[in-house]
Formats: C-alpha cells, structure tokens, sequence
C-alpha cells in the first residue's frame, strides 16, 4: 500500500516527523513499512498492511494508529450535505449487504480531473479517467471503503443489490467479459446488469458527459466478495478491501465527504435523499479485561494508566473491568488483543535483551511416570531398538470380564481396547513378517485399559520385543527391569514404578520453574584427539559453569572426534552468557 505522507497530514494537521523515523515507527507498531522515496516532490512510503486490518487499507486507519503514537488529534471532515424530497427507488434483496449508503447528484459538470487528484491517483498506481470517477478512488484509498458512481441516463434509478438473477456475462469498466453465476453478488436495473459488488460495468459507466449521478458507498459479506473475486479470477482495488472486514460505521463520514468534494470540483445539486440501508447494526461486546496483562505478557513494568490512555485514544469504551472497542477495529476481540494494542504502543523497542531473567518456582505437577517414560524410550533407542506406535483398539478381548468395548467404533472390526501392549506389537511383528524385515527389534509404551471393580481401568505399559529372547532378558537387565520373558516379548506395567532417569535436573524431579524471560541458547564445538564418552564430557563441563545460571547442557552432535554442545543459559543476560560461554568452552572472541 502507498502512503502520500502530505495527504496523511490532512487526517494529521500537526504530524512533523522525519521521513526516516516515521517509517521507521510505522514498521515498529506493525504496518511495516519497505521504504520510502520522493517522487513528484511528494514523500510516498510503501507499506505491508497486515492481513485482519482491513481499516488500515486507508490512510484514515493508519492515522488513527500514529494519533496514538504521536499524541495527535485526529482531524476529520464534518460536512452536511442538503437533502431532497426524492425518494431513491432502490431495492436491496440478499442478506450479503452489510450497508448501503446512496444519494443521487443531478446537474454536475464532469470533465478531466484536476491535476491534484490525478497527480494521487498516478502515485497509488492508478489511471485519472474523469473528475467524478476518479474523487470515488481517492475516497477508497483515504477510508478504505469502496465507492461506485451510476450514470443514471444509462442505468436508471431502480437499483437492485442482489445475488445474480439470470445474467450469465457481465461486462466490465474496460469492456472484459466475465462469465457469472447464481452465486454472484451485483447491482442490477431491472433489465440489465450493471455492475459487481467490487467491480463497475460498462452499461453504467460514467464519461465526461455524465449530468446526473448515484453515488454509493457499501460494505458486504467479505466472504462473498472473496468467492466471487476467486471465481471469477478478477482482482481489483475495491475487492481487496471489500473480502477484509470493513467497519459499516464508517461509510457516513467518508459518504459526506465524497459528496462534499463532488460539489466542490464538479458542482451540481442534490437530487435525492440520502438512501441509507443498515437493518442490523452490530452491537460489539465488551472484553473483560486486567490493566496487568500488558506487564505479564511482556516481562516489564508497563503502567495500568498508560494502557487506560492507549485505549481511550483508539476509541475503546471503559468501564469497570471491561473494555468495548471501537467498531472500526474488528481485530479487537479477546483480551489478547488488547495487550498486544497496549504493547505495541508502548514499543516493542523499549522491551529490553539484556534484562536478568526472573523466575519463581511452581509444584510440578508432571507424574513421575512421564519422566520415566521419556528415560525409556532413549535408552531402549541406545540399545538399538525401533520405537512403533500403534491403535490402541483390537479385535478380540484376552480377557472379556475385564474387557472395554467401544460405542461408535472408527473401525467395527476393532471394537476393543487392548488390554496388553503386546497385542498391538503382535500385529507390528505380522506386517514386518509379510514384508520379509529381518531381525526386527521394537517397543512401544502405551496405555492399556481393562475393568476392575466395575471400574474402568488405563495404565502405562511398556511392551519389547527381540528375536533373541536371551538378548531381550539381558537388554531388561540393562534397564533394571523386570519381566517374564514369552515368546520374545516382554511387557512391564509403568505405572508402579517410581525410578527416575538419573539425568533429569532433582529440581524438576519435586519442582517446576515458570519463565517469564528469555533462556538464552548458546552452541560450542569441541575437537578432541580421542573419542570421549558423552556423558563424562558433559559432566566435565557441566561443573565449571554455575548452577544458578544453567538450564542444560548437552550433545547435539559428534563426528568423528568433534563434539557439539547445546548449552541454555537463564538468570542472566547476554553479554554475561556470552563471556562465561567463552571461557568454559576456551572459543575465540
């Protein structure tokens, strides 16, 4: 999107930032902002808008956004357009308009545009074709709101908003053919089709010789403009903003103010009534919402008064504890979203790096068990077996008293939850017979579920096979496990034992530690003359660095003689991660 820094002035009388800082503070509040250039002595910026704010397609919701930043007052045009005694006769007859805002001009003289208004449309990238025409584009790019201007001598009065009757073509502005369907929302007279909701046609074209006018401005379903613009291949100005949810609210300023500039450059009178069609107004809900989120989320001292004031300036309502949005910020939804507004005007940037990390301690509340299970599966890994996963549903029960069937099954011929892990891992050994794997060696650890009691029962269980049942007794050995040995399978219930894997932090073993700052991750490698065993070296490195400030300290990777190591830091900052790092590993600045 463009951005003419002398016509957002308009929105901002009092904005006088340097080009280079205002670009650089629209990218910090979101609107990220490419770059800048002078072009027909007028500073443009290019911007990346992002997708859910449909009100910053315009330079309105973009100065309402540096308003806040900047602590500006926002202009805006306050114009009352006379009225007539005449009745529009238009008709609108899909639930797919949102709003509709129209009035008919009669006696205007159109012609080439002035050279004002065809110098902004020429730096939106966009061809001056006549005043009235033209005035309607610059209304879109000012308010993000799209505008369509009617020759009634060719269109007539009665307009008809509706979904497309019985049009199979539909020609456009610059004489394409689109080939249209039932599902197509269009403006119609009653006997030609006239226009797209984000596309003029042909047969109401305005020219230079155009007198009398409707002008409309309108919002929609923005899901039915995205399907028809998909449909149809076509993608147009208008159809960009018109798929983003745009604020209804917002059509009778920028309706005034089209009108206001008509007469201004075009003359001529009112010949109608203002139309305004808007028969479900929207109420927005309020947030509930804590002053103290802005300072948990982000990790800093942000003050209850300061978000109390961002808000206010974007529009919102407080009350209490609850906070109603404006309606041209349908973004605002969730508290969330009102600490990332808070945050972001604040100022990502003065959110610091070096910052020490502060943590308090919390219960664990992890069963023992998941540390147990997550020793297993690396040392079962180490000792060279295959990890499977598997349905936990079979066919048959082992034992059908303590046996749970299911209701609904996914697969009727499975209608039973496996009561040992072994029959899961039977059924992986047949698919690895058929495809003639030799020498197959797996586990699975899983859940298993019976009755007892006439209650239903699920525990962990771990099941192992080995084609070698002397290697599986002597592998169960190495794990300090115990179990009967059938048919080269092995299955243990998890549950019940309470060992914990040796190399698990004891802090996390009765306690648990919430962050609310950044670990700092750091790598170094190791070249040594002989291979070492991994744990030893991580053992040698571990004690010359200070507990309070490591989180970990592994391998991630040996080749041949040189060793990786991942080490996390916390409690402290960069700079002081960096220079113990440096020392314990003896790496170069």
């Amino acid at each position: 999107m463009k951005l003419i820094y002398s016509e957002l002035q308009k929105f901002l009388p009092d904005l006088n930032i340097e080009p280079q800082k205002l670009r650089d503070d629209l990218t910090m509040i979101g609107h990220f902002c490419n770059f800048y250039e002078k072009i027909d002595d007028q500073i443009v910026f290019d911007l990346d808008i992002k997708v859910n704010r449909g009100d910053c397609l315009g330079y309105y919701g973009i100065a309402r956004d540096l308003s806040v930043l900047y602590h500006l007052d926002l202009s805006s045009t306050d114009y009352q357009c006379p009225s007539s005694n005449y009745q529009l006769p238009i008709v609108i007859s899909t639930s797919n308009v949102t709003r509709v805002m129209a009035a008919k001009i009669v006696h205007l003289k159109n012609g080439p545009s002035p050279s004002w208004l065809q110098s902004f449309l020429k730096l939106h990238g966009v061809n001056s074709i006549n005043t009235l025409v033209d005035l309607t584009n610059y209304i879109m790019f000012l308010y993000g709101t799209p505008c369509h201007a009617f020759d009634t001598a060719k269109s007539t009065d009665h307009l008809i908003w509706e979904m497309n009757p019985k049009y199979t073509e539909f020609t456009s502005l610059d004489k394409t053919v689109l080939k249209v369907d039932p599902s197509v929302l269009m403006i119609n007279s009653p006997n030609r089709a006239l226009s797209l909701s984000f596309w003029g046609g042909e047969f109401c074209a305005i020219n230079n010789s155009t007198t009398d006018t409707i002008v409309e401005l309108a919002v929609y379903h923005p899901t039915t403009v995205r399907q028809n613009s998909r449909l149809l291949k076509a993608t147009t100005e208008a159809s960009i903003r018109l798929e983003k949810s745009l604020d209804p609210n917002l059509i009778p300023q920028a309706f005034q103010h089209l009108l206001k500039l008509i007469f201004e450059n075009c003359g001529g009178l009112i010949g109608s009534q203002v139309f305004d069609y808007y028969p479900n107004p929207k109420d927005i809900q309020p947030i509930d919402y804590d002053f103290n989120y802005p300072s948990l989320y982000s990790g800093i001292e942000i003050s209850p008064d300061f978000g109390i004031n961002c808000l206010t300036k974007l529009g919102c309502l407080i009350t209490d504890n609850q906070v109603t949005p404006p309606s041209i910020r349908k973004d605002l939804n969730i508290s969330e979203d009102l600490t990332e507004e808070i945050v972001r005007f604040y100022g990502y940037q003065n959110i610091p790096t070096n910052q020490p990390l502060a943590f308090k301690e919390v219960q664990n509340i992890t069963p023992p068990v998941l540390y147990l299970i997550d020793s297993l599966k690396d040392q079962l890994v180490d000792l060279g077996y295959d990890e499977v996963l598997s349905w936990p549903l079979t066919k048959l029960p082992i034992n059908p008293e303590t046996a749970i069937y299911t209701q609904n099954s996914i697969n009727s011929e499975y209608p039973v939850l496996r009561q040992s892990i072994i029959q899961s891992l039977q059924n992986q050994l047949d698919q690895y017979s058929r495809f003639k794997l030799p020498t197959p060696q797996f586990f699975e650890i899983g859940k298993i579920y019976f009755k007892k009691d006439n209650l239903y029962q699920e525990h962990y269980s771990l099941g192992i096979y080995h084609p070698s049942s002397n290697q599986l007794e002597n592998d169960l050995k190495k794990l300090n496990l115990t179990a009967t040995v059938t048919n080269n399978f092995a299955e243990i219930i998890l549950d019940n034992l309470e060992s914990l894997p040796t190399y698990v932090p004891q802090h996390l073993a009765t306690q648990a530690i919430e962050l609310n700052s950044q670990i700092i991750t750091l790598d170094a490698n190791i070249a040594l003359d002989q291979p070492q065993d991994p744990l030893t070296l991580i053992n040698q490195y571990q004690n010359l660095i200070d507990p309070k400030i490591l989180w970990s300290i592994s391998i991630i990777d040996v080749y041949q003689n040189r060793y990786t190591f991942r080490v996390n830091y916390y409690n402290c900052d960069d700079k002081t991660a960096k220079k113990i790092h440096l020392a314990v590993f003896k790496l170069e600045c």
